[in-house]
């Protein structure tokens, strides 16, 4: 491997004191393996003295980018991506948790036809320090649980990752939230022959840790975003339904302190404004007035079929055990596909 051109880049947020310690181990990766290797630290602005130490580093191999009006891991890797004019680019974190000496070995499974490589620690060989603890290990898992819509690699929550760079550059729409870039690289790249190399994950041992609740919230959010890249009309429909059955619970509270009519009107506005959010996010460059009125006299529509199909089944078909319960599921069922097609094709199309 030593003719190929290898970037690594390493995003950076107040990480002084675990810097040293791994630019100490790139170099050796460098000196032992592959002599043509860079290293771009893109750094968020960080005040604990990053940019002076990485200047102050007399190695012409590494590069700073200090970026002064934009944060966030998954931004900064991609800034990184986009600086790099290597043929291989090595993604992995800063605080000293993924081991250096395993970057020739995710170069290798490149360099021999994988479209992707992941540092895991969930393949034969892989493993987490001692003392991880219960619920990072259950965060762990469940973030992995969350991905597999999208991917079959046992730790898609790696940050330990590798590509070749035209790979890169063949993204379509990258939008990533977060932490988690991996996961949008392996969708948006189309990734798939990813290949798993084992590491011994290590538990940060200077600074502090990124992960937090606003970064799990990030993470479901970024889940979402890819579904509907990956699934639009599925997620499209099933958030209409889901929000079709919150606004029956909406109808029933509001039938407690007002008019029938009134009830109706207030569950119909709720259901639409939820439903131009989430279900139609991508057919919003209509007014909102117009769009609102459309929505109306259709669900206006499906309530009164909604009505009719209920009160057959409750006249007419008697031999069904709770008729009127089977009459309405029934009319609900249709409500939400009736309304939901016509929504979609005259009022929120594109």
């Amino acid at each position: 491997m030593q003719q190929e051109t290898v970037t690594i880049i390493l995003p950076t947020y107040e990480e002084v004191d675990s810097l040293p310690s791994l630019i100490a181990d790139v170099e050796k990766v460098k000196e032992e393996s592959l002599p043509n290797l860079q290293l771009i630290i893109v750094d968020d602005n960080s005040d604990d003295g990053t940019e002076e130490l990485i200047t102050s580093t007399d190695k012409s191999w590494v590069r700073l980018i200090v970026r002064r009006d934009e944060k966030g891991l998954s931004t900064a890797v991609i800034r990184g991506l986009e600086e790099a004019d290597s043929d291989f680019c090595i993604v992995m974190d800063a605080d000293g948790s993924h081991p250096a000496s395993v970057i020739p070995a995710m170069i290798n499974a490149l360099v021999t036809g994988a479209d992707f490589t992941v540092g895991s620690r969930y393949v034969p060989g892989g493993s987490t320090e001692d003392g991880w603890g219960v619920l990072r290990w259950l965060n762990s898992k469940i973030a992995t649980l969350m991905a597999r819509p999208f991917t079959t690699v046992k730790d898609s929550m790696s940050g330990f990752l590798g590509m070749q760079r035209k790979t890169f550059l063949s993204a379509n729409d990258l939008d990533p939230v977060g932490y988690k870039i991996g996961l949008e690289l392996i969708v948006k790249c189309g990734c798939k022959n990813v290949v798993e190399v084992p590491i011994h994950f290590r538990t940060r041992q200077l600074g502090e840790s990124k992960l937090t609740l606003k970064v799990q919230w990030e993470y479901l959010q970024h889940v979402i975003r890819l579904l509907r890249y990956t699934h639009p009309k599925f997620v499209s429909f099933f958030t209409f339904a889901t929000v079709g059955v919150s606004g029956l619970g909406v109808y029933i509270l509001a039938l407690l302190v007002t008019p029938l009519i009134i009830a109706i009107w207030i569950a119909m506005t709720w259901n639409f404004f939820w439903d131009r959010k989430y279900a139609f996010w991508d057919a919003r460059s209509t007014s909102i007035f117009s769009q609102y009125l459309g929505f109306v006299s259709i669900c206006s529509v499906g309530a009164v079929a909604n009505y009719f199909i209920t009160s057959w089944f409750v006249e007419h078909a008697h031999g069904i055990p709770l008729a009127g319960l089977v009459g309405g599921l029934s009319a609900s069922v249709i409500g939400i596909v009736f309304n939901y097609v016509f929504n979609k094709v005259l009022v929120f199309k594109k």
